[in-house]
């Protein structure tokens, strides 16, 4: 099994389910894991607008791995369709790194590294899209047995289109509890009989050899067992998270439908929770979630976008994964967009309603205030940075503007305790706090990614934060903060500074590059 898993027998190391793209078609650009089996956490980073050669916006991962003085470049890889010995060859939109997931397919104790291109042309079929999935060993990510799949690939179900985002969004567990990781995609732009980007799931299973096709599962709103209607517009699938929410030993699949329309509200949104067995992810009593169920906090309302952001951490310590949905263009009393996050919590059932919570900046003790445009909840991430044995969530607040800087942004983090997660002793991040490299800066758009893994190995997690709009020598080259954990929860420096232009990285910092975003804007 890995060693680093989104399990409640295990406090979550990373959980990286993320918003970007001018807040749309979110999608994970981080994943953390342990790739070279040295007992430290490390990061994949996606640089969706790299160029390869020739092929504009073809997208490359930066890999940077972890050790007990911190992440390092020693080591670092980039990786891309024109490496030798990965199959394929980098062509223009392509968007690797778009979507990243870590697991360990093939059960060999080294976390694998899935990694989706859902602008990729397949067979004439521009944007139909595939993932590329890269094996890891003693001596981290390789290119052996790397692999693309695709919806044209033998024995995976139904097939490629224009416009499918196969990849968009990827998500990785043990669904089936057999000791190999499985892998989850997101098809958010896959049509169905009733519209246009009604979306779907399609899961591929892991094996002794890796990921295989024989086993693939598919679903849609018209799946017997879920809730709802596949529909025009729906992009079912554009986020997913695992968890094992009722601790049976088989992680479970949550699938957002941000884009639903839902009791007369346009894109109000809803959440499925597919719960794993022995056999693999079934239908039959998946849940669904949504805004205006009762004992759930707030009411559904047209663009809230409800399951846009997802992450999955055991907050109370009670061996049952809970959940966060970010719902980041709510709007809090008369402040439009402004966000927040409702959290259910795990038991022998599932998800219940049973002690919801619902988090904003004017909620509490929770700092700052609610800002209409912040989009409090736009990127979510659970793990436990203090090392009590409870999950925290960190939480993206990108368009939190600072002392008049526009959309520079900033991240909330919630610790976790016996009652969960809680909104007093709770901390607030952005580039001019004390201990942060570099400064607030226009647009900057801090936290719209996250990602938590132990990259130094002191037993408590530590937090990486995309700025996908930072200059660096060019506008938007895109960097990334990494926070380190402490007993008191993140603390405030020394963090590191990442981006393309830090010595031993590959490649330089060029203009849109996005270094560590989910998409391109």
């Amino acid at each position: 099994m890995p060693a680093l898993r989104t399990c409640s027998a295990r406090v979550p190391a990373v959980l990286a389910l993320i918003a970007a793209s001018a807040l749309a078609h979110r999608a994970a650009a981080q994943a953390v894991g342990d790739f070279d089996g040295d007992g430290f956490a490390d990061l994949a980073i996606g640089v969706p607008g790299e160029s390869i050669n020739s092929a504009i916006d073809a997208g490359a991962v930066q890999v940077i791995y972890g050790s007990a003085s911190k992440l390092t470049a020693t080591g670092s890889q980039q990786w891309h369709l024109d490496r030798s010995g990965v199959p394929g060859e980098a062509e223009t939109g392509d968007q690797l790194g778009r979507a990243i997931a870590a697991g360990d397919f093939n059960g060999d104790g080294f976390d694998d590294l899935a990694i989706g291109m859902s602008g990729r042309e397949i067979s004439s079929d521009e944007g139909a899209g595939a993932v590329l999935v890269l094996y890891g060993s003693a001596a981290g990510i390789a290119a052996a047995n790397a692999r693309i799949w695709d919806q044209d690939t033998s024995g995976i179900e139904d097939g490629a289109q224009a416009n499918d985002a196969f990849g968009n969004a990827l998500a990785s567990g043990d669904f089936n509890g057999d000791g190999f990781d499985d892998l989850a995609v997101g098809v958010p732009g896959e049509d169905s009989d009733l519209g246009l980007d009604a979306g779907a799931v399609s899961v591929l299973y892991g094996t002794g050899a890796g990921l295989d096709a024989p086993g693939n599962q598919f679903f849609q709103q018209d799946t017997g067992g879920i809730n709802g209607t596949a529909e025009g517009g729906d992009s079912f699938g554009e986020a997913l998270a695992t968890g094992d929410f009722n601790n049976d030993g088989n992680d479970d699949l949550v699938i957002a439908v941000s884009n639903e329309d839902f009791n007369g509200e346009e894109g109000a949104g809803i959440v499925h929770v597919l719960f794993g067995t022995a056999g693999g992810l079934t239908a039959a009593g998946a849940q669904t979630w949504d805004e205006d169920q009762n004992n759930v906090p707030e009411s559904a309302e047209d663009d809230d976008n409800f399951g846009a952001a997802l992450a999955a951490g055991d907050f109370d310590n009670d061996g049952f994964d809970d959940l966060a949905i970010g719902v980041a263009e709510e709007s809090v009393g008369t402040i439009a967009n402004a966000g927040g996050v409702l959290v259910l919590r795990g038991s022998a059932i599932g998800l219940t309603v049973n002690d919801v919570k619902f988090f904003t900046q004017d909620k509490g003790e929770v700092r700052d205030s609610c800002q209409a445009g912040d989009h409090f909840g736009n990127a979510l991430a659970a793990a436990d940075f203090n090392g009590d044995g409870f999950a925290d969530l960190a939480i993206g607040v990108p368009l939190e503007s600072i002392d008049g800087i526009s959309q520079c942004g900033a991240v909330n983090l919630l610790l976790g305790s016996a009652n969960g997660l809680r909104d007093d002793g709770n901390q607030f991040w952005h580039q001019s706090a004390e201990g942060i490299i570099d400064k607030n800066e226009p647009k900057d758009r801090f936290g719209s990614t996250l990602a938590a893994g132990d990259f130094d190995g002191d037993g408590r997690a530590d937090l990486a934060v995309g700025v996908p709009h930072e200059d660096i020598g060019a506008p938007d080259a895109g960097a990334m903060n990494v926070l380190y954990g402490s007993a008191n929860g993140v603390k405030n420096g020394p963090d590191q500074f990442w981006h393309q232009d830090v010595a031993g990285i590959a490649d330089t910092s060029n203009e849109d590059d996005g270094f560590g975003a989910a998409n391109i804007d």
